[in-house]
């Protein structure tokens, strides 16, 4: 019972973590155009943030063990809503605009609710190892991790939508740290 009871009470940190540092300025669109880019998943990368901000770093081992518990449904449930959403953005012919918005309304909302299943099955995996790191250096260290899991060589948009994130998830680290983060 504890451990159901810890469980939920880390997928409820990891959410209303995503929540805040998606909600500030930039870190959205940056998000969205790493996911859009690079095919990262933004899950992932608000993991990486979350693990570093409790102070543990990700190994290449630990993130694929955490992908790997979600990536099932993110295939076969996130993507195709996400994929269907944004087929109907601006209507589809001659059917009544505002009834095609609602129904895109409802899946965002269904897309959303996928999301934070996904969230919850991935706060349940095992959060690497303690690190007397820096936060932004325990960031900075678990999203190269999942580059390079991921197999991604990053540009210069990309650098840059990274180091909006780092900067919105640690705004007090130091500005060189963030700036030779994934240079």
């Amino acid at each position: 019972m504890e451990r159901v009871a810890a469980m939920s009470a880390a997928a409820e940190s990891f959410w209303n973590f995503s929540l805040a540092l998606y909600g500030k300025p930039g870190v959205a669109s940056a998000l969205i155009g790493l996911q859009d880019r690079l095919g990262l998943d933004v899950n992932m990368l608000l993991y990486c943030c979350w693990v570093g901000s409790a102070g543990h770093s990700l190994t290449v081992a630990e993130l694929a063990a955490v992908e790997a518990a979600v990536e099932p449904w993110q295939a076969e449930v996130v993507r195709p809503l996400r994929s269907l959403r944004r087929r109907l953005k601006g209507g589809i012919g001659a059917l009544p605009a505002d009834r095609v918005e609602a129904y895109r309304k409802r899946l965002n909302e269904l897309e959303i609710e996928g999301e934070r299943i996904a969230q919850e099955a991935m706060a349940a995996v095992q959060r690497g190892r303690s690190d007397p790191a820096s936060i932004a250096g325990r960031v900075v260290g678990n999203l190269r991790a999942y580059l390079e899991l991921r197999k991604v060589a990053i540009g210069v948009r990309d650098d840059a939508d990274l180091r909006a994130v780092v900067r919105a998830c640690c705004p007090d680290a130091e500005s060189e740290t963030i700036s030779a983060a994934f240079a």
